[in-house]
């Protein structure tokens, strides 16, 4: 019986639209007796009910900083208080957009360009509203930030947290780490699961090291090159049945 980590966003969604026979392809899996497990960096606000229009019980979201496991909350990693203030001080001072995300919300702190829609629309996530004390009332998963010029500097001013980028508009922000791999080791650790039956499954640069950190890596056909380099297996694109596709190379469905 495996345990299998899979991306969202153009590995199981395809422009956030369960992709081409995804939601049979997961009834397969379970049929097996295996267990899919969404490995995502998006918060659980944004996954929109997907994990149950997928039949999935599990997720491992804000790259790794948040874990659900059959509908019980067993990790939670937040950004500390005094450096969420000083990033918002921060982007204050530099003039830069910010997005905050939590379990519950996914808001703008500063929405002064395009590239703010521009990142959600690319997700097919719904456009931030403009919050400015939401960091007050509620616990922060991770930031996005946008300008690549300035993510330079916030590197610097910031060395707690990692950047990664997500999409040619922004750029992910969390905690230092391993982003999805530490989430995905802790909760293999916390099942006491064999290694040797875990796999992952992505396409993006947020999925790396979680397809370094498992036995069996597998990159989509439409996966940055990088992630390529690091797999163990290279699947058909999202829309050409990827996941179904190294599930049955794999004989797991």
């Amino acid at each position: 019986m495996a345990l299998i980590f899979i991306d969202l966003d153009g590995t199981m969604l395809d422009h956030g639209k369960p992709a081409k026979n995804i939601i049979n392809t997961i009834t397969q899996l379970k049929a097996k007796g295996h267990i899919p497990i969404i490995a995502s960096g998006r918060v659980p606000h944004l996954l929109y009910g997907v994990d149950k229009v997928l039949g999935i019980d599990s997720y491992v979201c804000a790259n790794g900083n948040y874990i659900n496991y059959q509908g019980q909350v067993v990790y939670e990693k937040y950004i500390p208080v005094d450096t969420v203030q000083r990033m918002i001080d921060t982007c204050d001072r530099i003039g830069s957009d910010l997005v905050l995300e939590g379990v519950f919300g996914y808001v703008a702190y500063s929405k002064q360009t395009e590239y703010v829609d521009a990142f959600s629309d690319n997700f097919g996530i719904e456009r931030p509203i403009i919050n400015r004390s939401f960091h007050l009332e509620n616990q922060i998963l991770s930031f996005i930030v946008f300008d690549a010029w300035k993510v330079d500097q916030l590197r610097i001013d910031f060395p707690e947290l990692m950047f990664v980028q997500s999409s040619r508009y922004g750029f992910d922000v969390n905690l230092k780490g391993d982003l999805k791999a530490d989430g995905i080791r802790w909760l293999v650790n916390y099942l006491n699961y064999p290694t040797s039956e875990v796999y992952a499954i992505g396409d993006g640069m947020n999925d790396i090291s979680m397809l370094k950190a498992v036995e069996h890596g597998i990159a989509m056909g439409n996966s940055h090159p990088d992630l390529k380099a690091v797999a163990t297996y290279v699947t058909s694109a999202v829309g050409d049945e990827g996941v179904a596709n190294a599930l049955r190379h794999f004989d797991l469905i």
